[in-house]
């Protein structure tokens, strides 16, 4: 089969609704290509940034609105974190954040975006490959089906084929993070809204978390660098378990839990660089863009973003009549400026602090000795969601 459509988007996370979205009243004709079928889970933290309803709003306020309405999230107002020598800190966050799993979030924006009228929605299809010529993109998906557009925008995660095939150089460069998540009920001693990060120091830069969730759940997990995964040959699911059972300072916490469902594993593509996130008649987006918050591994609020400025940077093509790199770079100058300075931040915190538990541990005392010292720390390690 082969359709023609206007513009093509490959993967239906939140990168890639949102760019729906940018583009719902536009009148194009939109191709939104999953590989899975919805409601489908995804291995995160669950932590949603304030600045997801803003973002909505942008687009349309009802989608705003309609977020409010969820019914199965949290809000969180603070986060508590722990030094590798175990002492801790609790920082407010200057606006709340919100706690959903990714379950319920991922399938309220595809729900938002599927019912688009200028939105075809392909489940259960997986782009296999894609080609640009001077006149459309050309994307397959095996067994004879194929979509034409005269724009692709690749969200289809770190995986991305759509990276993989048009920036090859891309497609092995950068560096990576490895999470292995599970659900549990009944954790002990944590307050209401707050976000526990525990700095261990086999892990570092990585961390352990317990994040609360609606109806006394909690997504309790363990990240850390790829590199030192391969390295030292860490099994992350087994380490998350090894840490839940047997550390003295955390175990007792966890003496009462029952466990939701399997541990998953995924890996984070983190924004660690500027590099191209365009090219002719093409975007990307999200993990495809490798936009994942260095320090923190949160990637929602990033590809949202992205999904907003790609959707914006298409109508303007179709405006212009240009799919070329070079009108492409509005979209990469546009995004590094709205992301890269904040980024840059939490580059610098992963590198000088959070690498070292030495410099960790001081200052967490710092910020614990005193009001203005706590103030020094907060703008040093801002661990928003």
């Amino acid at each position: 089969m082969t359709s023609d459509f206007d513009v093509i988007i490959s993967g239906a996370g939140p990168a890639g609704c949102t760019a729906a979205l940018a583009l719902g009243s536009s009148g194009l004709r939109i191709a939104l290509i999953e590989k899975e079928r919805f409601p489908r889970d995804k291995v995160c933290g669950d932590a949603i940034p304030a600045y997801v309803p803003k973002v909505l709003n942008t687009i349309n306020p009802e989608y705003a609105v309609c977020f409010k309405q969820i019914a199965e999230k949290t809000e969180s107002d603070s986060c508590r974190v722990y030094a590798p020598n175990r002492k801790s800190l609790d920082m407010k966050f200057p606006e709340h954040g919100f706690l959903c799993k990714r379950l319920i979030f991922d399938n309220f924006l595809f729900e938002l975006a599927s019912h688009l009228p200028n939105v075809t929605v392909f489940q259960e299809t997986a782009v296999r490959d894609i080609t640009i010529n001077q006149n459309h993109a050309l994307v397959s998906a095996g067994n004879g089906f194929a979509l034409t557009a005269q724009l692709a925008i690749g969200c289809d995660g770190p995986g991305s084929i759509v990276r993989k095939r048009l920036d090859p150089e891309r497609s092995t460069d950068g560096e990576g993070s490895v999470a292995a998540r599970a659900y549990f009920r009944n954790v002990k001693d944590i307050p209401p809204g707050t976000l526990e990060f525990h700095f261990l120091k086999d892990y570092l830069p990585g961390y352990f978390w317990i994040f609360p969730l609606p109806d006394n759940q909690f997504n309790v997990g363990l990240g850390m660098p790829s590199r030192l995964v391969s390295g030292k040959k860490i099994n992350p699911r087994r380490e998350l378990m090894r840490i839940i059972k047997t550390d003295p300072f955390l175990s007792p916490r966890f003496s009462e839990t029952e466990m939701i469902g399997d541990i998953s594993g995924h890996f984070l593509p983190l924004l660690t660089r500027k590099k191209a996130l365009s090219g002719e008649r093409f975007m990307l987006c999200g993990d495809a863009a490798s936009l994942i918050n260095p320090a923190t591994g949160g990637g929602i609020g990033q590809a949202m973003q992205s999904g907003r400025y790609a959707g914006w940077q298409a109508l303007k093509c179709f405006e212009k009549n240009d799919f070329s790199s070079g009108f492409m770079k509005d979209y990469d100058n546009l995004l590094y400026e709205k992301i890269w300075k904040e980024n840059r931040k939490y580059l610098m915190l992963r590198n000088f602090i959070i690498k070292f538990g030495f410099n960790l541990n001081i200052l967490i005392r710092a910020g614990s000795i005193s009001t203005s010292l706590k103030k020094v720390v907060l703008n040093r390690l801002t661990l928003t969601p």
